[in-house]
């Protein structure tokens, strides 16, 4: 419009000017057409820079969009505009976003929604993140999520969003570039996953780990193995210093561990034993190894600790152990050796030196000179010992031996030793080694002597002793055959006498003439009685013993029918015995020990309104036992071992007749049948006898 206006202007101006400047009609015609030639040129020129200038900033504009477009399809951006209306739907995405298998053209037309394609995990956290930042901003934004590719998988994104606004602040269009870190965060999960699994080893390491700062020696790192060794919680950890976990103890300042710090931070691997000092106080070994390392481009000071308390009082128990084999050998009289057969070392203990007769000077022992220079190859078991040594001298490996020796005069003068040696042994490194020890037994050997001269006149005199005591077991005999022939003989010429005086005369005889005839016959009745319990206590130990099954039981009933039945059918008698129960003994004796407990059992008790006598036995694992109760007068325990001793007696013979050798009898019979005999009662209460059998 402006060229058109100035296009007339010119053409009217320049007519006029040209019919007052020129008066010659050709002339005027020539300049008019030449006006007009001219103002075409111009036009024509002004045209072509109105149009060429535009174009070419276009086709420039162009140029650099199809070079933008370019980068962008090959670049990993994936640039995105999104409407604002309800779905979000995608109004423009640059073609390289098929590079994840999605089709341009159906996001474009809708066919296809993006927000179908975010994963279903991550869609509800994008939705509302969006709705937040379209409400309340900031404009711009990144979030993180996945985004189904083509063939199935999924791709991690990084948006890079940024929101534009009209002037009322209303959203009118969201534009994002989309970045696939995929990679990126598989690489930073294999990043965290190493952590952990470094973190894990770190603290399941047993030993304890500290990493210090070098230039500030501040603690940066610990792992759980220091904070249970020290019993700090990891903060607290971190904040101490050498001297908090170091021992306040003499020979253990805090300036000789810095010292030791100091070489390590100059590139010395130090390992060394420190006493560390726990939160409660006490303190205990550790071992430290100290080293620098790298981490992550840092050089730090790397500790480990181990714990090794238990270590070094195992170390002091065995220090204190050794000292007191060495003292219980000295006190001993006994010295100990080893031999290692594949290196051929030979190691003797201090006491074994004094004993061979060599002091500390004499050197390292070798198996040569401990087979040859001292003992006598002479004595005793000489020969063996030098087989034996021979052979482990040339490899073998001889059995367990135990050998009696006499050393060499100029090692010791009379001196005996006991010389053992196991059979080789395997170590854990697989090497063998012998161990064997060597006592000295001179005093024995000379007791032995001795007692080998004293037993020379020892069986002379028991050769003798036997004689003397098998002709006072003659006259033994002779004695009970003539207490049983001449003492009974005039008994029994009494007892025949008093009856025919009984019968013959027994009318005339008053009342005190009876009496004493009366008491004569029962003296006489006693006298055999005790003559025949003195025959049976001396014939006891002469009485040779049987051992054949005995059926406790049946034996029981066997005694009880041989028993006055006077006394037996006034008590009741109850037998707690099984039928089957039964050992293996001398039946003879244990029917006497029982003949003789019965029979006390129903004399004592004889008194009672009703008498009781029970037979208990029962079966043990090497013994069996038999009880005799009864419930008559008993005894007072204070004598419980006096009853057992003969002619012994707790009541008057007028009220319970008998001899006194009876219980005695008895005792003699179990012990000689390896038992055991015991008693117990209460007065008025009655008593009760254990037996205890071997089986």
């Amino acid at each position: 419009m402006l060229y058109l206006i100035v296009g007339l202007l010119w053409i009217a101006l320049s007519d006029r000017a040209l019919l007052l400047m020129v008066d010659d009609l050709e002339l005027l015609g020539q300049l008019q057409t030449l006006k007009g030639w001219g103002y075409v040129v111009v036009t024509a020129i002004l045209l072509f820079l109105l149009v060429y200038f535009p174009l070419k900033d276009r086709d420039r504009a162009s140029r650099e969009a199809r070079r933008l477009t370019g980068i962008v399809e090959r670049s990993p951006v994936v640039a995105i505009e999104w409407a604002t209306t309800p779905g979000w739907p995608v109004t423009f995405v640059s073609p390289n976003i098929e590079r994840w298998g999605i089709a341009r053209d159906a996001l474009l037309r809708g066919e296809v929604h993006y927000a179908d394609l975010i994963h279903p995990d991550d869609i509800d956290r994008i939705v509302a993140e969006v709705a937040a930042h379209i409400e309340r901003g900031p404009d711009r934004y990144t979030q993180l999520y996945r985004l189904r590719d083509g063939p199935g998988g999924w791709v991690w994104l990084e948006d890079r969003t940024w929101l534009t606004r009209d002037e009322s602040g209303q959203v009118i269009r969201i534009n994002g570039l989309l970045v696939d870190v995929t990679e990126r965060r598989r690489a930073e999960q294999d990043l965290r996953d190493s952590e952990t699994r470094f973190r894990a080893i770190f603290d399941n390491v047993q030993e304890a780990i500290l990493l210090q700062d070098l230039d500030t020696e501040a603690l940066i790192g610990i792992n759980a193995a220091a904070e249970k060794m020290y019993g700090y919680s990891r903060a607290e950890l971190l904040a101490c210093n050498v001297d908090d976990l170091s021992a306040d103890e003499t020979g253990f300042d805090v300036q000789r561990q810095k010292a030791l710090m100091e070489r390590a931070r100059r590139g010395e691997q130090l390992v060394f034993e420190w006493r560390a000092r726990h939160r409660d106080g006490h303190g205990f070994w550790v071992e430290a190894n100290l080293q620098v390392t790298e981490i992550a481009g840092e050089k730090l000071l790397l500790v480990t600790l181990r714990n090794i308390e238990a270590r070094k009082q195992a170390e002091a128990a065995l220090a204190r152990q050794v000292d007191r084999l060495s003292q219980a050998e000295r006190h001993a009289g006994l010295g100990s050796w080893e031999y290692l057969l594949e290196n051929r070392e030979l190691w003797w203990s201090d006491r074994l030196y004094a004993l061979l007769g060599c002091d500390s000077h004499y050197g390292k022992p070798t198996l040569e000179s401990f087979a040859r220079n001292f003992f006598d190859l002479e004595s005793a078991d000489g020969a063996s010992f030098s087989a034996v040594m021979e052979t482990l001298i040339a490899g073998g490996r001889p059995g367990p031996q135990r050998l009696l020796l006499k050393a060499r005069p100029e090692a010791r003068e009379e001196a005996w030793f006991s010389l053992t040696m196991e059979a080789p042994i395997e170590r854990a490194d697989g090497l063998h080694y012998v161990q064997g020890t060597v006592l000295e037994v001179t005093e024995l050997k000379r007791n032995e002597l001795e007692l080998r001269n004293l037993n020379a006149t020892l069986e002379q005199r028991v050769a003798e002793r036997t004689a003397a005591l098998q002709a006072l077991n003659q006259e033994l005999e002779s004695f009970s055959y003539a207490v049983s022939h001449d003492l009974k003989a005039p008994l029994r010429g009494i007892e025949g006498y008093s009856q025919l005086l009984e019968a013959d005369y027994g009318e005339q005889l008053e009342g005190e003439g009876r009496v004493f005839l009366s008491n004569i016959r029962n003296g006489v009745a006693q006298m055999n009685e005790l003559i025949s319990d003195l025959l049976a206590y001396s014939r006891m130990e002469r009485r040779p013993l049987e051992e054949r099954t005995v059926r406790v039981r049946a034996l029981v009933e066997e005694v009880l029918e041989s028993v006055d039945p006077g006394l037996r059918e006034r008590a009741e008698v109850s037998i707690e015995i099984d039928p089957d129960l039964c050992f293996v003994s001398d039946p003879d004796g244990v029917a006497l020990i029982l003949r003789n407990l019965l029979e006390n059992a129903f004399k004592f008790s004889a008194e009672r309104e009703a008498p009781q006598v029970t037979v208990q036995a029962e079966s043990r694992s090497a013994t069996l036992g038999i009880t005799v109760r009864d419930n008559g007068i008993g005894f007072d325990m204070a004598f419980r071992d006096r009853i057992f001793d003969i002619f012994q007696r707790l009541n008057r013979a007028e009220a319970y007749p008998g001899t006194g050798v009876g219980l005695a009898l008895v005792r003699r019979a179990v012990h000689r049948l390896r038992g055991e005999i015991r008693a117990e009662g209460t007065p008025g209460e009655g008593a009760a006898f254990h037996v205890e059998f071997p089986r």
